[in-house]
């Protein structure tokens, strides 16, 4: 069964083999089906593989996502119990419950259940994903709620639905108990809401807890002030940093599970006038989008970054503010380059996700190590590829252009505007533009829009056409386009936008690209050259966008700048 599924895996879906060999050890390691691994590595269509896997274990699959079970049902099997085996009743015959499990011929989840509830079972196959979704839908409590030391404040939820908020009593003990049972509680709810950061704010009377969801922080807490100093010692704790160290800020790391799920959050601590200001940025390797085709970019975009991440030799950058997706976008374009013929090195600050078969060294300036210094060492190791994490200064610039010039093949960021703005800093940091227009082979810069929710949908009617030519839509176009915005609903926590979508510009350099580099002209003249040359702006990119209801003109406008009236007249759609 299980050599028919590798066959059908690698040979109909196309799952590379180095990537089922890393599912295997990851299988083993964290003692999961090697369906579930492969999924977690996005190795393929995740319904194709649950397919593939049940028709070779002869099993059924329950799509969770599709069903409506009724509370009889869900009431069969304890809140409790449903957590601890990760299991989801779907129906029930006569004195048998067919129940969705991640491995239904796991023997102590079966023995578990059955002496729990009394019933004998039938057991069906679920992917991962979707069982920690229904037991965030249909257990709701312990992942949303505070227990004994929790009251609903309507007045408080600020247009929010209210299980997505979390409100303390004020009667609240600041012991250990409830402090550790808050901080589980808060890291589970950032988990099922895909939050990618926690901020945990001491005030003067009180305390906040916000989430950044999509690229925006929403409050989801405020404990009582006299919890401030051991909710900041607990997570310290956690991440073994210094409890007594109270004016310096700290970084460290805490590794939880959550849900079966093993997750990294990366810590740091600040002195505030009212406590120790607490952010910690979650790292979920299972979370991370390293397939090219899925980070947004448009086709003809797709395939002049792929031409130059492929070339010998030379550098590419990836540009934009914090936040913007940056490392993904090299990560993927990595796991694009990774081969057993290449040595592939990176200096990373610090190391966010580990990637097999990807030499990474975390940045250490504190004790010498240094973007510059990793760099001269990476040039001693016989690499092939090298990967900067982002060119700080002078030193480490001149570094990267001498190992694109030898031979290798330079990945790195830049936090700049625009594509013409990283060429401009560039030869602001000193670097010679002789040496630029030998080594640069490609600049993208990428911004993380939210995107529309699916669920709550709708025609955005006061959105005109003179409007939309206003922002760079030819007339034409705009006589006839629908724009779309979000309604706000339960799914989406009133916001309109659920998830995020990412916008590029990508100026692949050209030999007229490279004459105005070596005249030092200026960013809007390289910047008009590009869109001569087939460049889509970021604007252009986020209309495109926009036009195909992913996302409606308010974001196009906060996350783009404007083009000249010249440039918009070489707006081109995908």
């Amino acid at each position: 069964m299980l050599r028919q599924f590798h066959d059908i895996a690698i040979n109909q879906l196309r799952v590379d083999p180095k990537t089922m060999a890393e599912a295997e050890v990851l299988a083993r390691t964290k003692n999961v089906l090697l369906v579930h691994a492969l999924i977690r590595l996005k190795a393929a269509d995740s319904n194709k593989l649950l397919a593939a896997w049940a028709h070779c274990h002869k099993l059924q699959i329950a799509d969770l996502d599709a069903m409506d079970i009724p509370a009889d049902i869900i009431q069969l099997i304890q809140d409790q119990v449903a957590r601890q085996a990760r299991a989801i009743p779907i129906d029930r015959v006569g004195n048998n419950i067919i129940v969705a499990v991640e491995n239904p011929h796991d023997l102590n989840t079966i023995n578990l259940l059955q002496l729990k509830t009394g019933y004998s079972l039938k057991t069906v196959l679920a992917s991962e994903e979707k069982i920690v979704k229904a037991l965030a839908r249909y257990y709701p409590q312990r992942g949303l709620e505070l227990d004994k030391y929790t009251k609903s404040n309507a007045t408080q939820l600020r247009n929010k639905p209210l299980e997505s908020r979390l409100v303390i009593d004020e009667s609240s003990s600041a012991d250990d108990g409830p402090v550790n049972d808050l901080i589980n509680r808060i890291m589970m709810v950032c988990l099922q809401r895909g939050a990618s950061d926690i901020h945990v704010e001491p005030y003067e009377n009180y305390m906040r807890v916000r989430l950044r969801i999509d690229g925006a922080l929403q409050e989801i807490a405020r404990p009582p002030a006299h919890m401030k100093a051991a909710m900041a010692s607990r997570l310290k704790v956690m991440a073994g940093l210094k409890i007594e160290e109270k004016r310096l800020p700290q970084d460290g790391q805490i590794s939880v599970t959550i849900e079966g799920r093993p997750i990294d959050f990366r810590i740091n601590t600040l002195p505030t006038w009212h406590g120790e200001k607490v952010v910690l940025r979650i790292l979920d390797k299972s979370s991370l989008q390293v397939d090219m085709t899925k980070l947004g970019f448009e086709a003809d975009d797709l395939r002049r970054f792929k031409d130059s991440i492929h070339k010998p030799y030379g550098m590419v950058f990836v540009t934009g503010p914090t936040g913007s997706g940056k490392t993904t976008t090299l990560y993927s374009a990595l796991a694009e380059l990774n081969q057993v013929s290449d040595n592939i090195m990176t200096a990373e600050d610090p190391v966010e996700f580990t990637l097999d078969g990807i030499n990474q060294v975390h940045i250490r300036a504190e004790f010498g190590l240094t973007f510059a210094d990793a760099l001269k060492a990476f040039l001693r190791q016989d690499p092939d590829i090298i990967m900067v994490g982002e060119v700080r200064d002078r030193e480490t610039g001149e570094i990267a252009i001498k190992a694109a010039l030898t031979g290798h093949m330079v990945l790195s960021t830049l936090h700049t505007n625009s594509a013409a703005d990283t060429i401009v800093r560039l030869q602001n940091m000193g670097l010679e533009s002789f040496n630029l227009i030998s080594a640069l082979q490609c600049v993208v810069a990428q911004r993380l829009a939210r995107r529309i929710c699916a669920n709550c949908k709708i025609l955005d009617t006061s959105i005109k056409p003179d409007y939309l030519v206003s922002l760079g839509v030819p007339r034409d176009v705009a006589a006839t386009a629908k724009v779309h915005k979000g309604k706000g609903c339960e799914l989406c926590g009133g916001t309109g936008m659920k998830g995020r979508v990412a916008i590029h510009e990508v100026m692949v350099m050209n030999d007229e690209l490279r004459a105005a580099i070596m005249r030092t002209a200026p960013a809007m003249e390289l910047k008009a050259i590009g869109m001569r040359h087939g460049m889509r702006t970021l604007r252009q990119n986020g209309l495109i966008k926009m036009l195909r209801g992913e996302m409606d003109a308010l974001e196009v406008v906060s996350n783009t700048a404007a083009d000249d009236e010249a440039e918009q007249s070489g707006y081109h759609a995908a």
